[in-house]
């Protein structure tokens, strides 16, 4: 990034991600998607020792996504017997949207 004379802003655009889930990235608190991590291999020339792009191509999404935040630094605290699944429905062949209820001790 510095090389290049960018700054997180610009890099979180060329990634296609928030400036927050960027600095998650180099902190290493979280993980880049596998969309992600294709993107900076495409775009950047990055190599991942254990991913081969080519063996497991996918389809990107036709409609534009903002990008978002996943990282909940709430959910330490969430006990499997606070959380109830109201709705499962399938979107796409890899991903499942869940409607659910957390209760939170308060």
């Amino acid at each position: 990034m510095e090389d290049r004379g960018w700054n997180v802003e610009r890099a979180a655009k060329e990634l296609e991600v928030s400036r927050a889930s960027f600095y998650n990235y180099c902190n290493k608190n979280d993980l880049a998607s596998f969309e992600v991590l294709k993107r900076a291999h495409d775009r950047w020339g990055l190599n991942f020792k254990y991913i081969d792009f080519g063996a497991n191509s996918r389809q990107s999404s036709s409609i534009a996504e903002e990008p978002r935040q996943y990282v909940l630094p709430f959910i330490d605290s969430v006990r499997e017997r606070d959380v109830e699944i109201i709705k499962a429905k399938s979107v796409k062949p890899d991903t499942l949207q869940l409607t659910v209820n957390i209760k939170f001790a308060g």
